[in-house]
C-alpha cells in the first residue's frame, strides 16, 4: 500500500503560495495507491504543476473527507478532479458534506456512520470514527481506520483532532496497524488554545505510550506519522525530524512518498 501526501500543512498561511521545496507544507491532502485520496485540499492541481506529475488523479474513484474545514475539504477541487477522471468520484464523510458538494453524474457523495465499516471502491474497508475537533455543530469530523484488504495492510488517519476521544481510543486498541498518522498542528508549544482541537508533540507521546507500550497495537515493522503541521508554530523539518526521532515518530512532508 503506498500513501503520498499531497499537503502537510495547517490552515495558517496563504493557500495560493507555492513552491517545490520538499519541507513546504500546503494544505491537506494524501493519495493512498492509485484510487483513493484522504481530504482535498485547494492545492491538489497546483501540487501535480509544481511536480510535473500527469494523470496524478485521473484513477481516484474516491475521496474520504475528514471535516469540511476548507483546509480540507475544496468542492471546487473536488469537482475538477471528477470532471477530470477516468471514472465517477464517489465522496465519503459525513452527511452535511453533501449539501456544500455540486453532484453530478460524475460526482457522487456517500454518508457515513460512526463506527459503521463500508467497503471503497471494493478493496478497502473503511470506518469512521468521532475526532476531537470543533466545526459548525451540525457536523462531526472524524479520523479514519482504513484496511486494503488485497493487502491486510491497515493505516489510523488522525487529522484533524485533539486528545483521542474514548470511543475511538476504544475502537483501535484492539486492533493492529501498519501505519498510524497524527495531527501534530502545535509542535512544542504548550498552554495553546489551539490544543483543545490539535496536538503538540507532547500529546501524542502521551496517547503512544498507552497505544503502542500498553496495547501493542503496532505490527512488526509499523511507521507513525506527524501530520497536519501549522508552519507558524513548527521549527524547521530537520529540527522536528531530530525532534520527533526518539519517540519513533517521522514527520511527514509534501510529496513524501511511503510503503506501508
Amino acid at each position: 500500500m503506498k500513501l503520498h501526501y499531497i499537503g502537510t500543512g495547517a490552515a495558517d498561511w496563504d493557500p495560493k503560495a507555492a513552491s517545490a521545496d520538499p519541507a513546504f507544507r500546503r494544505w491537506s491532502a494524501s493519495k493512498l495507491n492509485e484510487d483513493l485520496m484522504i481530504d482535498c485540499g485547494p492545492n491538489v492541481h497546483e501540487f501535480t504543476e509544481t511536480f510535473g506529475y500527469k494523470d496524478f488523479y485521473n484513477s481516484i474513484t474516491a475521496i474520504l473527507i475528514t471535516h469540511s474545514h476548507g483546509d480540507h475539504f475544496n468542492a471546487d477541487c473536488i469537482t475538477r478532479m471528477a470532471e477530470e477522471a477516468d471514472s465517477p468520484v464517489t465522496v465519503y464523510g459525513d452527511p452535511i458534506l453533501e449539501t456544500k458538494l455540486p453532484l453530478s453524474e460524475k460526482l457522487h457523495f456517500v454518508p457515513l456512520t460512526l463506527f459503521e465499516t463500508v467497503l471503497v471502491n471494493g478493496h478497502y474497508e473503511v470506518t469512521a470514527l468521532p475526532a476531537n475537533h470543533s466545526t459548525i455543530p451540525e457536523e462531526q469530523p472524524v479520523h479514519y481506520v482504513i484496511r486494503e484488504t488485497a493487502e491486510d495492510k491497515r493505516l489510523f488517519w488522525g487529522c484533524d483532532g485533539a486528545w483521542l476521544y474514548n470511543s475511538t481510543y476504544h475502537f483501535i486498541n484492539k486492533l493492529k496497524f501498519d501505519a498510524m498518522v497524527f495531527d501534530c498542528t502545535v509542535g512544542d508549544l504548550e498552554n495553546d488554545f489551539r490544543m483543545f482541537e490539535h496536538n503538540n508533540i507532547r500529546m501524542i507521546e502521551e496517547m503512544l505510550k498507552s497505544l503502542v507500550g500498553w496495547y501493542h497495537i503496532m505490527k512488526d515493522g509499523g511507521q507513525i506519522y506527524a501530520n497536519h503541521m501549522a508552519r507558524t508554530l513548527h521549527t524547521s523539518h530537520e529540527l522536528l525530524t531530530a525532534r520527533l526521532a526518539p519517540l519513533g515518530v517521522i514527520p511527514a512532508r509534501d510529496n513524501l512518498v511511503v510503503e506501508i
